[in-house]
């Protein structure tokens, strides 16, 4: 919850005129804090719960880990991994550029901007370098941030260059699923055959012949280590805390909460034989699970159109786990590698690791079932229909294991400068009020706390909204590039219902959720009368998103839901000058308006300034945070804050040493400009080594830089890094 005390915008006469006072000071929280996270574990659902489902966790975790890092398990050589392989995010910068493809109400096709100005986007077409800015450039650091000032410390001076695009993670090629290679080879890569479906947005012209790239990604792509602590995931929250064991919305779409839901597992009706029945799954505190199984299916990530789950099952199950990648001999969990004879792949079958990992009666009866679970011979089998809540829970087991606990912070081996930093953090950069507690986000699991879902709290217009706890909209972008926890939970057969807990919350013939929201509160400012007028207050929600966590921010560029900084300093930035927009309303980037002007002279002490009435939600007031304000550090301040942000690396994370060990892995890197198959441009690769549980030998680490530009990860001639060209 968000304490009044940390609010320091806030004038007396502000609150005087527009809150009752004595209700907001009997509410007044400590102020936020920070601190290690030591031992603490994630919360988990209960274990009658999981034990009813598992019989092995190691082999759960270990299946985990093969489904992760296996290139396999996509459509066209993409793996969960190909998107987490460097602190568990993406430090490519060859064709990882979107155009921005979530505006509302329609995505906007073209890369460069769509801004009514065009000296703002030099053209409508270019880059911040001023080349064309399309699918597969290759990024260069003066593109960077997408939202450039005349004065970099006032965000009312001229704007130089702006962009809507956004840096995100290459996936697939267009296409239609047809159908898998009709023989499933054990011990090869087999790719899916999809009816190739060029879009019009990623392609390029190669040879005077139009082919595909691999789409992007309409989000920059947040890290997975400690995202076990978030009570819900992806950055609008759509992984739901409740796994399904199909897909991440919840109870929304299972069987037991909507009659029409698409959500269940199949269980025998006799023990041990057909035909099965669908049972509904509702399994707390997963919402790893439920984030994991929505990549395999998306279009964009990992799979061509029309590819289900029980299809990815009947591809892998047959399969050696990981077939064809090498695996280190001292990998902390993959200990049935195949170490004693090529040292490639794993002993057993997904087949056998399901096996062992997961109760009988989840996979143990034999022929096939249509969806109501009838025998059918053209129908699946019950392990290739369970195929979803195997890859969700063994994900989330795997993917538990990633805690990083052990930066300088944690170690309490902080120098003079990153003290200093931390004073700032938590006083004059305000960075605390959203950025507590042990993960240094307030959406995560401590210190969000149930009956904290929902908020009430001043806005930037100095007005009290409802808002989702943990959520917030810092003016990064216009919120109609991208409503974030305000949008619906599609795309999905049923996208009707409401990301929000907010609006649940308001509107009961909404709510689809599994919270309480009589046990929601107390507020850290109280309705003013009781129960809350819910028809008349305000909601807050559009253009928020989750708070991330700042563990190993040093490694995770580039920063913010659109990848639209490069460098820590220019996040740093963004806050002291009070972010980026300071319009009329939520699509005016042109600095006009209501707000502060710094002086120019970042060394100075800043003048206090009026709330900024910026991204606007047309309708009922700013949705914008507060604490998103001119801040007044000077320069040495903004240093120390750096070098505190940075001091929250924890070193096995920057080495790959256990638990963040793994296989090797091929990763796409753009297209060549040369050659193609059929619609296809060629990709360009690159590999990632496999490491063992000590890490990459010879002091091989990525840089602790906060920079996407100084990573410098692959190995040039006899120089030796994580990753190699492939020809």
């Amino acid at each position: 919850m968000r304490s009044i005390a940390g609010i320091s915008c806030l004038s007396a006469v502000a609150l005087s005129l527009t809150l009752p006072t004595a209700p907001i000071w009997a509410q007044v929280e400590p102020p936020p804090t920070v601190e290690p996270l030591g031992n603490l574990q994630p919360p988990g659902p209960p274990d009658a719960a999981i034990n009813a489902l598992v019989k092995d966790h190691n082999k759960l975790v270990e299946l985990g880990k093969a489904l992760f890092w296996d290139t396999a398990a996509g459509g066209d050589g993409q793996a969960c991994a190909s998107c987490h392989f460097n602190a568990g995010a993406d430090p490519r910068i060859a064709n990882q550029l979107d155009p921005d493809l979530r505006a509302a109400p329609v995505g906007d096709p073209s890369f460069g901007g769509n801004q009514p100005v065009t000296a703002l986007t030099r053209g409508g077409l270019l880059a911040g370098t001023g080349k064309k800015a399309g699918p597969n450039i290759t990024l260069d650091a003066k593109d960077f941030p997408f939202h450039q000032h005349a004065v970099v410390t006032d965000r009312q001076s001229a704007t130089t260059y702006l962009t809507n695009d956004v840096t995100s993670s290459q996936g697939v090629f267009d296409g239609t699923f047809i159908g898998l290679n009709p023989v499933v080879k054990l011990t090869s890569g087999t790719h899916d055959f999809c009816k190739p479906g060029p879009d019009g947005i990623f392609q390029i012209t190669v040879n005077g012949v139009k082919r595909q790239v691999r789409k992007v990604e309409p989000r920059n792509t947040p890290t997975m280590i400690n995202a076990a602590f978030f009570f819900r995931n992806f950055w609008d929250g759509r992984a739901n805390n409740v796994f399904n064991g199909v897909n991440p919305f919840g109870e929304r779409d299972n069987i037991n909460g909507n009659p029409n839901g698409l959500a269940f597992i199949y269980k025998p009706v006799t023990p041990g034989v057909g035909p099965l029945q669908p049972v509904p799954l509702s399994l707390p505190d997963s919402s790893l699970a439920s984030q994991a199984v929505g990549p395999p299916g998306s279009n964009f990530e990992m799979a061509c159109a029309s590819r289900n789950f029980a299809t990815i099952g009947r591809k892998l199950l047959p399969r050696l786990g990981l077939s064809g990648i090498k695996i280190a001999a001292t990998d902390s969990v993959l200990v049935t590698a195949d170490q004693n004879g090529s040292g490639i792949g794993l002993k057993f079958t997904y087949d056998q690791l399901v096996q062992a990992a997961f109760q009988n009666d989840l996979w143990s009866v034999s022929g096939t079932f249509n969806d109501a679970g009838a025998v059918d011979p053209a129908g699946f089998t019950q392990k290739e229909r369970n195929f979803s809540l195997f890859w969700g829970l063994a994900i989330d087991a795997y993917e538990r294991t990633l805690i990083s606990n052990q930066s300088p912070f944690d170690k309490g081996t902080l120098n003079a400068q990153q003290q200093a930093g931390l004073a700032v953090f938590t006083g004059q950069g305000k960075c605390v009020n959203c950025h507590t507690g042990p993960l240094f986000s307030a959406a995560a699991v401590p210190p969000r706390q149930r009956n904290e879902l929902v908020e009430r709290m001043i806005m930037g217009d100095d007005k009290v909204a409802f808002y989702d706890g943990g959520f917030y909209n810092i003016g990064v972008t216009p919120t109609r590039n991208d409503l974030g926890v305000g949008a619906k939970d599609g795309p999905h057969p049923l996208a009707t219902f409401e990301l929000s807990f907010t609006r649940q919350f308001v509107n009961p013939g909404q709510k689809v959720d599994p919270f309480d929201p009589a046990q929601q509160g107390p507020f850290a400012v109280p309705c003013p009368v009781s129960p809350c007028d819910l028809a008349n207050d305000r909601i807050a929600v559009d253009g928020a998103f989750k708070t991330p966590s700042l563990r190993n921010v040093g490694l995770t560029a580039p920063y913010f839901h659109n990848g639209g900084e490069a460098r820590l300093l220019d996040v740093v930035e963004f806050y002291n000058r009070g972010g980026n927009r300071c319009g009329q309303n939520g699509n005016d980037t042109t600095g006009s308006g209501a707000g502060g002007r710094h002086t120019g002279n970042e060394d100075l002490p800043q003048a206090p300034t009026p709330p900024c009435p910026q991204n606007i939600d047309n309708v009922v007031g700013s949705n914008h945070d507060p604490d998103v304000q001119p801040l007044g550090l000077n320069s040495t301040q903004k240093a120390d804050l750096v070098a505190f942000l940075l001091a929250l690396t924890d070193s096995r994370v920057a080495c790959h040493a256990a638990p963040f060990d793994h296989p090797e892995l091929v990763v796409t890197n753009g297209q060549k400009l040369t050659g193609g198959t059929g619609t296809k441009a060629a990709d360009a690769r690159l590999r990632l080594r496999e490491v063992g549980k000590a890490g990459y030998a010879n002091g091989v680490c990525a840089p602790n830089t906060g920079n996407l530009f100084s990573y410098n990860l692959i190995g040039t001639g006899s120089v030796l890094k994580m990753l190699e060209v492939l020809p």
